[in-house]
Parts: C-alpha cells; structure tokens; sequence
C-alpha cells in the first residue's frame, strides 16, 4: 500500500481517483537560467509525502537541497549549488551531499608527482542520466534515477560510477545505490560522502549519536573535524535539532565499505553546518596511507559497492 495525502492506496485505487499521478508526485526536469548555476541541469522528485528532492546531473548527480513538510534539511552556501565551471578550486560543498573521490578524498596533496584537488575529481564531473522512471513491485512504487558518470586522465586510467537514486512514493527516505569501477589502470578507489546540514536541524541545541551512542560533547561542541571507526556493520547516524523534539536527519549505511566516520562542525556566524562524512580511508595523507597497505589499486574490472539511506522527519 501507498500512503499519499493522508491516505492508503492500492495501485489500482490510484489509477482511479488521479488522472495522471507524475501531475502531483515524481520528476521535474528543469534547467537554471541565472547566478552562479546558470545552464546546469537540475531533477527534482516530490515523493507526494512532504519530501522534495534537487538533483544535480552536472555535478555527478550528487543531492542538492531536500525539503520535508517545506523544511530545508541541506546547507546551502551563499553562492547556491553553482556549477563546477563557476568555482574553479573553490569547492563550496553545497548541498545535501557532495560525492568525494574516487581518485582521492580530503585537502588537496601532491602524491608520487601527481596532483589531486580538493575531495578529488569525479563531483566536478557531468552525469548521462539513463533513466528517470517509476518501478512497481505489487502496491509498492519507488521514483528511481539511473546515472552514469565516467573520470577519465590518459597517463593515470579511467573510473565509473554507475549510481542509482531511489525515493518511495508518499514516502520520505532516499537511497544512494553507487557501483565505482576502475575502466583502465590499477587505481586506488577512495570515496568520502559529504553529507551537509543546516539550519533548523542544526542549531546550538543538536544531538548527534553514532549507533545509539550520543557522540554531541564530542563532535558539536568545538568547530572541528572529528574521525573514528564506523564501529558497526550496519552504521547509523542520528541528528536531532533538540533531544526533546525538533526535525531530524537519519543515515545507514554499511560499515565495512565505509569503515570510517568523520563529521565537521563549523558554528561561526553566517556558516552554521555540520556534516556528516562516511569514508572509506582514516584521516591520513596519501603517504601514510600507503604505508599501512592502505592503499593498494583495485585492478581492472574491479567494482565496489556503496549504499547510503537517509530518513527525513520534520518533527511536525
């Protein structure tokens, strides 16, 4: 069953009382016409149940703002969610999440003569969006986007990500489904997921916790970067606007591809984020990496698998 708008609906109830369901839930295809995202690309999904979500093909299909009951969860910076053209190495981050990798994660490093930018190359890619559809299983409808982005460097190989992006009809969850395979040359794959959030769910009074633990005293109460394992095969994440009530923000994701969480809060005037950054690699340079076997290619053909589940609560 569905539940839309209040109330529970079979698949064929649907057909009856809506003349056109995609008229009030699913994909919009827009492009931006001004400011620092002129002429990039944008997919916006309404579930019907109170969530809606930006997409943005030209920036790896990463997640831009997500609305739930019209509360803004994603932190935006000043210059909105620009195009990689627009900011050249000033990497703002902006959006709900920004995919970092798969060639290198963290401040930017000059490794074995190579130079790797900020969080890495492939969120500065365009994605060939396959496929914007609605799958059916019984009474049960997912809204799902299909991309394809490829890095490519001729001395260095070529990387793919083939992600998926499913939102459930009436529902308020999205799932991150991302398959990164190495095309050519024997690559290191490191990934880091740049989940970004803002006000309302990020005020003096948030509570975080990693897998029941409340981990706020330590990763809220100074602007810092924190790093520590996962700690579970099925990582979970809480981030609350108050203990007593408020919005909230949930993520699962697997603790064995993603070994390691790290979050970042910066609560200076004018910023207020905190972010939330599963990753496969310790908050290391590439040299120490490597000295710890850290850091061994995956061959070619070789794939790995990452899978992120966000819950949206508006607290209302």
């Amino acid at each position: 069953m569905v539940m839309l708008f209040g109330q529970s609906f079979t698949k064929q109830e649907l057909g009856r009382v809506f003349p056109d369901l995609m008229h009030v839930a699913g994909f919009k295809k827009l492009t931006v016409d001004d400011g620092s995202g002129r002429g990039t690309r944008l997919i916006q999904i309404d579930s019907g149940g109170g969530l809606r979500i930006d997409l943005l093909p030209d920036r790896c299909c990463d997640i831009g703002q997500v609305w739930c009951d019209n509360i803004p969860f994603g932190w935006i910076s000043p210059m909105g969610t620009p195009a990689p053209y627009a900011i050249g190495e000033n990497n703002a981050l902006s959006g709900l999440m920004a995919t970092c990798g798969f060639d290198h994660v963290r401040q930017p490093e000059i490794d074995e003569e190579r130079s790797f930018p900020l969080h890495g190359n492939m969120m500065h890619m365009p994605s060939k969006i396959i496929a914007t559809d609605t799958v059916w299983d019984g009474d049960e409808c997912l809204f799902r986007v299909k991309a394809e982005v490829t890095q490519f460097d001729l001395n260095h190989g070529a990387i793919r990500l083939q992600r998926h992006i499913y939102v459930p009809l009436g529902g308020r969850s999205l799932v991150v489904s991302d398959r990164v395979t190495v095309l050519s040359g024997d690559l290191p794959l490191m990934a880091m997921y740049h989940i970004n959030l803002g006000f309302p769910v990020v005020t003096p009074m948030s509570t975080v916790s990693l897998n029941g633990e409340d981990i706020s005293g330590d990763c809220l109460a100074e602007n810092k970067i924190k790093t520590r394992p996962s700690g579970a095969a099925v990582s979970k994440v809480e981030l609350a606007a108050a203990a007593d009530g408020g919005a909230r923000f949930r993520l699962k994701y697997d603790g064995r591809k993603l070994p390691f969480l790290q979050t970042l809060r910066n609560a200076h005037e004018g910023i207020n984020v905190f972010c939330i950054e599963p990753a496969t690699h310790d908050r290391l340079t590439r040299k120490e990496l490597r000295a710890t076997g850290a850091l061994a290619p995956t061959p070619r053909s070789g794939s790995h698998m990452f899978h992120l589940e966000m819950v949206f609560d508006s607290g209302r």
